[in-house]
């Protein structure tokens, strides 16, 4: 499935395959919420592939929010597509323990 992004109030919902391929799509969908919101809901609970180069993208993107004192929440701890990859690359801890 190819990646489909689709945008809910504050909430971006991440559908589909997330690769290095089309996550630079993603970061300007996040960018350009760094300048209009406060605080951002990254949702990935339909992810349904996520490589590594993804998965640090990703974090660098919470890292970059919390540096500029945005909230960010990002949720999809229970998906099985993306837990371990996020494990293997040591970046499961951005994710939050509360779903919406």
């Amino acid at each position: 499935m190819a990646l489909q992004l689709k945008l809910d109030n504050q909430m971006l919902k991440v559908l589909g395959e997330l690769t290095s391929e089309n996550t630079l799509t993603l970061k300007n969908h996040l960018e350009s919420f760094l300048n209009d919101f406060d605080n951002v809901i990254l949702n990935l609970e339909n992810v349904t592939l996520l490589e590594s180069d993804s998965a640090l993208a990703i974090e660098r993107f919470y890292l970059d929010f919390l540096e500029k004192n945005k909230g960010i929440q990002i949720i999809g701890r229970q998906n099985q597509n993306i837990s371990g990859i996020m494990k293997q690359t040591k970046t499961s801890y951005i994710l939050s323990n509360d779903r919406v």
